[in-house]
């Protein structure tokens, strides 16, 4: 064992509040306690947000999150996450309230394995084969309005018409520039390219038009350092599949859409253990009367259905990232069958078709207990603050008299960058209140399984 010193931290730089943080001598720490934290995950509480919402747009902050940095996340702590409600924007995690939020936010996934495209699925992609083949072209005012677009029929002198006695994955692959046909030459050469997440001056250039054109955004204010944070920076490092199994293995990546040597879209995708969760879609806008937005999902649930066969049979979960019933832009998803919401209090998944029954009468809905009346104060001899405590939880997340003890002490901190410490051990867990339920709310909020694999930076 080893006598620390007394070690003085100042805390602050993320959650805005400043502690003085000790380790109390003669508190003694294992030697154990100096150990490399390059494999383990490493966040830093931010706490509550409020702001206003996307999606509705409205004028007040409406908009209810639990937010926290991460700095490095292994790919099975993440998937432990979204399951619990949690999404990434570049390195910033948050979960939504959806019992304050406006636009209540569930998260979303369909079983790719038992997906099967629809009609009109089926001829988003006899679209996008036929153009690369060049049997079909889209009109003048289709390429300039994707609102217009002519879905072709198929051609008999066509060879890449979608074929229903072939899978998915066989049709959607068809017009690669490596299936190409000796005796049959495309018009186009297309390819898909999937590589770790980089920024580079084609990738960004992409990211600026999509934003002017889609989103509006002032050309001078879209920057390189906007997208790398937003688009590249990832808290997941990559990991190679078990096994020896070949492959680019888990992380962050560009799924890119190569045509004619050209960059026309980029998929930002996460290759996690269970699912392969997307993050955002970006375009050239010139390409809108391909659909290409529509196409992405397709190939990404194809692309699920190749992990699952290839790496893991548990890797067959296509994550769409939220589902809004209230918004089109959002509940467009639920569109792609079999798909399930994540309840939100218990974290099991339920049938979107049922779900939808229920969220047509009411914007939030707990679908393991629906006709509980979630708004009302419960009723009984609790005191004002447990009162109060109650109508601020955020649902799915624990009360503070429901952590225990050992969940507690299995909360560290990292201290000089290398060096894990109980919060139990700090005075700073005895000193201060305030301290106290920002521990006890994050441990709270992340459950206190997860919570001993974390490790808190400040």
């Amino acid at each position: 064992m080893i006598l620390l010193d007394v070690l003085y931290l100042y805390i602050g730089r993320c959650t805005g509040r400043t502690f003085f943080l000790y380790v109390s001598s003669p508190f003694f720490i294992m030697s154990s306690t100096h150990t490399t934290t390059s494999s383990m995950s490493r966040i830093s509480p931010v706490g509550r947000n409020n702001h206003s919402c996307g999606y509705c747009h409205s004028s007040d902050d409406t908009s209810y999150t639990y937010g926290m940095w991460a700095h490095a996340l292994t790919c099975e702590d993440y998937q432990t996450l979204i399951d619990r409600g949690w999404r990434r924007s570049g390195q910033y995690l948050y979960k939504p309230d959806l019992r304050k939020s406006c636009c209540p936010q569930y998260t979303i996934r369909l079983n790719a394995n038992e997906f099967t495209p629809t009609k009109s699925q089926r001829k988003i992609i006899n679209k996008f084969n036929r153009f690369i083949e060049g049997s079909w072209k889209p009109l003048k005012e289709e390429e300039m309005d994707g609102d217009k677009q002519q879905q072709p029929t198929s051609s008999p002198s066509s060879k890449v018409n979608y074929d229903t006695k072939k899978n998915m994955t066989e049709n959607i692959h068809l017009v690669e520039k490596d299936k190409e046909p000796a005796d049959h030459s495309y018009e186009h050469k297309f390819e898909i390219v999937l590589e770790p997440s980089s920024v580079t001056k084609e990738k960004f250039e992409l990211y600026r038009k999509y934003q002017v054109h889609i989103h509006h955004d002032e050309f001078d204010e879209v920057s390189e350092r906007g997208f790398k944070r937003f688009l590249v920076d990832s808290p997941l490092k990559i990991e190679q599949f078990s096994d020896g199994k070949t492959g680019q293995g888990y992380g962050s990546f560009h799924q890119k859409y190569i045509l004619d040597g050209k960059l026309i879209a980029i998929a930002v995708l996460d290759i996690l253990p269970k699912c392969v969760s997307s993050v955002y879609f970006i375009y050239d806008p010139d390409y809108n009367f391909l659909g290409l937005g529509n196409y992405s999902a397709l190939r990404e649930i194809s692309l699920t259905q190749e992990l699952a066969h290839s790496v893991s049979s548990e890797l067959h979960w296509y994550y769409m990232g939220y589902y809004i019933h209230s918004c089109p832009k959002m509940n467009y998803k639920g569109a792609y069958q079999p798909s399930e919401l994540l309840d939100a209090e218990t974290y099991q998944w339920y049938p979107i078709i049922e779900c939808k029954k229920l969220l047509d009468k009411k914007e939030f809905t707990v679908f393991s207990d629906p006709d509980k009346d979630w708004d009302k104060e419960e009723e009984g001899g609790d005191s004002n603050e447990e009162k109060e405590e109650k109508e601020d939880r955020i649902p799915g997340t624990l009360k503070k008299d429901q952590i225990k003890p050992h969940d507690v002490h299995n909360t560290h901190l990292l201290l000089k960058k290398k060096q894990l410490v109980p919060v139990t051990n700090l005075v700073a867990w005895y000193d201060s209140q305030e301290f106290r339920d920002i521990i006890l709310e994050h441990i709270g909020v992340v459950g206190p399984e997860l919570n001993k694999r974390l490790v808190i930076e400040f």
